[in-house]
């Protein structure tokens, strides 16, 4: 059946990296599976100094409606799961706005926008050295 969404797969492992590729950008950001419990994302408060884990403020992330604490990237369980934190924009995971603070299994292949920053999520399998 076409009309049968094609969703990658939701596991992630101690082997695998997540890939941030943010829309219009070239770089992409890498973060190694064993490194990530949460990974907030917003951007850059300047009157405090506090910076999250995946800063978008070099990305238009004020012009583009990002909050400071906007949503996070949380590893349990073998999966990884998306939470808003009650953005003014909301977040929105292949299109569907999440509910705040309800978590949302993220899958290879998905698209989240943050307000209106665009950015496709890739599991990439780490293949063992040596």
């Amino acid at each position: 059946d076409n009309n049968v969404p094609k969703w990658g797969s939701s596991r992630f492992n101690t082997r695998t990296n997540l890939i941030l590729g943010i829309e219009g950008e070239v770089r992409t950001l890498e973060f190694d599976a064993e490194t990530i419990s949460e990974l907030m994302m917003g951007r850059e408060d300047p009157k405090t100094g506090v910076v999250p884990p995946i800063n978008l403020s070099s990305y238009g992330a004020i012009e583009k409606g990002v909050s400071r604490k906007h949503a996070s990237i949380i590893r349990k369980d073998g999966s990884l799961y998306l939470v808003d934190h009650g953005s003014a924009n909301g977040t929105f995971l292949n299109g569907q706005k999440l509910v705040a603070n309800q978590a949302r299994v993220l899958r290879d292949g998905d698209d989240i926008r943050l307000g209106k920053l665009e950015i496709r999520i890739t599991f990439e399998r780490v293949t063992k050295k040596g």
